[in-house]
């Protein structure tokens, strides 16, 4: 498991690549970081996640949330990607990591914007419908607490605002609702 320090462009105070201090320059979605000294700008770009919508015939597989951000909220299997990873890649690792096995069958459902709990930070999920393979022993690392199958139609809220979207436009798709 990584640990990662996440934070907002509003919380930069020093430039990373000269270290003297940035301005927060434009008004909405124009807002940036910007360093007058060495001319390095950063906008509030969204950071690219993974959603796994875990598909079981007309049911979903959740994931009860054992930390903060959204601590006890249903989620599904996904996270942040890194590197050079594919979002397909990332969604196999995050399989193995949170619930011990390997998806399959991933189809590409949609891209998703968010933000990461009170964090600030703007995510892109980028979500796939998939599938465990038929032998597959579910063991859940220590980033969630509990798991469950849910129908489509009548599935808790989700912790996160791509997470909803995606299972609810998986489920008008579906005509699980």
């Amino acid at each position: 498991m990584h640990s990662v320090t996440l934070t907002s462009i509003k919380d930069w105070t020093f430039c990373p690549r000269c270290g003297d201090r940035t301005t927060l320059t434009g008004h909405g979605e124009d807002t940036h970081v910007e360093c007058p000294a060495c001319g390095f700008t950063k906008y509030d770009n969204p950071l690219p996640t993974t959603v796994g919508l875990i598909l079981d015939g007309d049911r979903i597989l959740l994931l009860r949330r054992a930390h903060e951000p959204r601590k006890g909220g249903w989620d599904t299997v996904g996270g942040f990607l890194s590197g050079a990873e594919t979002a397909e890649r990332n969604l196999v690792r995050e399989g193995l990591e949170e619930i011990g096995c390997e998806l399959r069958n991933l189809r590409f459902a949609g891209t998703y914007p968010s933000v990461y709990g009170e964090t600030g930070l703007k995510t892109i999920g980028l979500a796939f419908t998939c599938e465990l393979p038929p032998d597959a022993e579910i063991v859940l690392s220590d980033e969630n607490s509990e798991y469950a199958w849910f129908p489509l139609a009548d599935r808790p809220p989700l912790a996160f605002a791509d997470c909803e979207a995606a299972a609810a436009s998986l489920t008008s798709r579906t005509g699980s609702a």
